[in-house]
């Protein structure tokens, strides 16, 4: 069975930019800078690593609640508890998407413009 390394390469920072977001919004207790987070290093992914996006920009979010379910087995507290519970981290699936479409999109138009000569 072969291995695309690129897209196992891929799956893993979109799982540490993931965790990274947890780890940013575990520790506040307002969503913006997990969010920020998601769209710029989730964008420089679909960039960098146009690979299989939709994986990414799932695992990248999923990756918010996963972080706080391992922090609370392992006793860590949150500053505060996603409201109304923890399936409200989902919505991180949008900046998510955002991101690394966004990412994608930015390298498609440059080969484009760069295919015909618009550099």
């Amino acid at each position: 069975m072969k291995t695309n390394n690129p897209t196992i390469i891929s799956i893993l920072l979109a799982l540490g930019i993931g965790f990274m977001a947890g780890w940013v919004d575990f520790l506040n207790d307002e969503p913006q800078a997990a969010v920020l987070l998601l769209v710029v290093l989730g964008g420089l992914l679909g960039l960098t690593r146009p690979g299989m996006p939709w994986l990414c920009a799932i695992i990248a979010a999923l990756s918010i609640p996963a972080f706080y379910l391992t922090a609370s087995a392992l006793d860590f507290r949150p500053v505060s508890w996603p409201q109304p519970n923890l399936f409200a981290t989902l919505i991180a699936l949008i900046p998510a998407f955002i991101g690394v479409y966004g990412g994608l999109g930015v390298r498609k138009a440059y080969w484009l413009a760069r295919r015909n000569g618009l550099e």
